[in-house]
Order: C-alpha cells, then structure tokens, then sequence
C-alpha cells in the first residue's frame, strides 16, 4: 500500500515538473492590411501613400513611403490589399519592408507582392495597379503607424 502511494507521488511529481519545464510555443498572429500608394519615377523613384491594419477586431491608420532604384519608368496608383502574418501586436508592423521585382503595367493590371521587415513581419499583398509603370528594381517600403 505505500509503495504505491509512492508511485503515485512520484508520478504526480513527474508530470508537474514536466508541465513547469515543458517548452511553450509562441504563435505569431494574422490581421489584414490594406494600401492605396502612388509612384513616380526615372530611374529613382518615390512612393507614398496611406493604408489601414486591421488585428484583433481594431483597425490602424497606416503612412507608407518609399524609395526605388532600377531601371524604371513610372506613374501609377496602386491600390492593394491583403494578409499580414507573423504578428504578435500592432506596433510590429511598423518597419522598412524591402523587395525584388519586375513589372509592366500600362493603363490598368494586376499588381502582387510578397515584402518582410525586419521583425518577420510578411505582407502578402495583391491589388490593381492604373498608370504606367515599367520596372525592374529594388524597392522598399516604410510603414509607420499614425
């Protein structure tokens, strides 16, 4: 009889320890964004415009700015929208996202996107783009909270 009381406080002992040392796992949350920019450029160019975040049920005033550098000839309005992953709270959105590409819009066209900051934080972006923009550069995008 109290070899197995002593089983059963060993046991009871074990699984508590195991609780209290077993790892936990952080899960980066998921919100919406949404992004209306215009952009000019020669060569350099400069993009600016306003967006909103929507997480946890609240949304948040967003400034976009940014520069480019490339071969690139351009004048358009994009308006975009999309996920935001890997975000644990509002504030982590703000950063400098940076990306590759190359593209060809004249008049109207599709426009996607895939940017990450520097705290993970990724932007998973698709819209409509209406100008004219021709482009193979370097880009990035600077996201502020108003």
């Amino acid at each position: 009889m109290i070899q197995k009381k002593i089983v059963a406080l060993t046991s009871a002992f074990m699984m508590i320890a195991g609780l209290m040392l077993a790892p936990t796992t952080a899960y980066a949350g998921q919100g919406k964004i949404s992004m209306e920019l215009l952009k000019a450029a020669f060569v350099v160019g400069g993009t600016g415009g306003k967006g909103t975040l929507t997480f946890d049920g609240k949304t948040y005033a967003l400034r976009i700015g940014g520069l480019s550098a490339g071969w690139q000839i351009s004048l358009s309005k994009a308006n975009l929208q999309g996920t935001v992953k890997n975000i644990n709270q509002p504030s982590d959105i703000i950063g400098v996202y940076s990306a590759a590409g190359a593209g060809l819009a004249i008049a109207a066209g599709a426009k996607t996107a895939v940017m990450v900051n520097d705290k993970g934080v990724t932007l998973e972006l698709i819209g409509t783009q209406m100008g004219v923009d021709a482009s193979l550069n370097l880009e990035g995008l600077s996201i502020k909270m108003r």
